[in-house]
């Protein structure tokens, strides 16, 4: 079995990453109170080793890190190994360049010393998950930090980093966020092979369409089972069998189009689905490719569809599937969307990379997540750029950096790397279709 370390950085990180350990428990062969159920004596076709270990004793172990550096974890039912806990006595105040040039001499080798122990355990190991916010310091820091570090000592592990950035059209509480998420956004791109993008008005916006005033407990459950769909390719068997470096593989045709998004079902939150929406393979595939399902607040029609992939789960027709596939690629390829705009895809990538597990989760008939790689994500990478320059015009707070070693070279560094992503996206926008350009006039 091919095993994956969950690393929970920040208050973000560790709040979703409860949700996420409460959703894998209602997924894994465990009873909801912890006790371990009759499994396989073959470790092979023991579906729960890739997130679980302890797996022959009485309660099973969730296999993940837990590190903040401001207060106390918090309280939860499930079990976890406390030495894979840390909790300092440190005040990141929003600082990113405190965390990089202060904390990470002290922390970063105890952390190290527990991921080797965890690794040294697996017998396949393939990668790492990190749940972050880059909005704040504490997870800002210590994502780039860590994706760093794991890259030097685990060259050929997948990182995949699940991300919490600044909203488009809205403020964040942190004031100085666009210089902590632009300042780990550049060592991220280097060192992370995978960047998924979460924002709260995104999020917002999805608990919103379903009668659901936003709360950050709801926000994380959505986030949390967003990634519980993604991940059980890799736990589940399958159609395919999938891991992190063949996703990588599917959804990143260029190392620097690194950066997804993604969507999940909403049939699972409310009783209108079950009552008057009959969710087949039509509506989940609609569901999963819509803008308004998307858990970052970008246009799809804005952007040019470069690949996806789906994550299916119940008992949906493969045929179906494929049939509505073929009928998507086809309408981007033949329609406007609204307002003269149209999405496009890349003629050359085989856009779709789809896995159906026919285990079923929490009894829901149907159950789906996507992971999208497109253009449109341009518009939260201008809108980061827009607030970062405001700020470094007026050298607003820049003092707080440079107290802590953070020179002006590296906010020009990072502002221009930023910039660079943004355009080659852009490019990839504009690249000439050709004969289909002709027939769209």
């Amino acid at each position: 079995m091919r095993e994956i370390l969950i690393l929970q950085l920040g208050g973000f990180g560790i709040k979703m990453g409860m949700k996420f350990w409460e959703e894998m428990l209602k997924d894994s062969e465990f009873c909801n109170d912890n006790e371990q159920v009759t499994q396989s004596n073959n470790h092979l076709l023991n579906t729960s080793n890739a997130v679980y270990y302890n797996l022959h004793e009485k309660k099973a172990l969730p296999r993940c890190i837990q590190v903040d550096l401001g207060q106390d974890l918090p309280y939860t039912n499930i079990d976890f190994n406390p030495c894979n806990q840390f909790s300092f006595n440190y005040s990141s105040g929003n600082n990113f360049g405190f965390v990089k040039n202060n904390c990470s001499n002290e922390i970063v080798d105890i952390l190290i010393d527990s991921i080797r122990q965890e690794v040294e355990q697996c017998d396949s190991f393939q990668g790492f998950q990190i749940f972050a916010s880059i909005i704040g310091g504490t997870g800002s820091g210590l994502s780039a930090i860590l994706s760093q570090k794991l890259e030097e000592e685990y060259s050929t592990a997948i990182t995949q980093c699940n991300l919490l950035v600044p909203s488009i059209k809205q403020d964040d509480l942190c004031v100085v966020s666009p210089y902590n998420s632009t300042l780990s956004f550049n060592i991220l791109m280097d060192s992370a092979q995978q960047l998924i993008f979460y924002d709260n008005q995104g999020l917002k916006q999805n608990l919103n369409r379903l009668g659901i005033q936003f709360n950050y407990d709801d926000a994380n459950l959505l986030v949390s089972q967003t990634i519980c769909c993604n991940s059980s390719p890799f736990r589940n068997p399958g159609d395919v069998n999938s891991s992190l470096r063949k996703l990588s593989t599917n959804l990143i045709p260029f190392p620097e189009l690194k950066l997804l998004t993604c969507s999940l079902t909403n049939n699972q939150f409310s009783d209108y689905y079950k009552e008057y929406l009959k969710m087949d393979e039509y509506q989940v595939f609609k569901e999963l490719m819509s803008t308004d399902h998307n858990q970052t607040s970008i246009n799809y029609t804005q952007g040019i569809f470069l690949t996806a992939a789906l994550s299916l789960r119940g008992n949906i027709s493969n045929k179906e599937i494929d049939l509505q596939k073929s009928l998507f690629e086809h309408f981007i390829d033949n329609s406007y969307y609204r307002r003269g705009s149209f999405a496009k895809k890349v003629k050359q990538f085989n856009m779709f990379f789809t896995n159906i597990c026919k285990k079923t989760l929490s009894n829901y008939e149907f159950m789906g997540s996507s992971i999208i790689n497109s253009s449109s994500i341009i518009e939260s990478l201008k809108s980061l750029d827009e607030k970062f320059n405001k700020m470094q015009i007026r050298k607003s707070y820049m003092y707080k950096y440079t107290q802590e070693g953070i020179e002006e070279e590296e906010f020009n560094e990072a502002q221009t790397r930023l910039r660079d992503i943004y355009h080659f996206y852009e490019d990839k926008f504009n690249e000439d279709d050709g004969e289909n350009n002709e027939n769209f006039e």
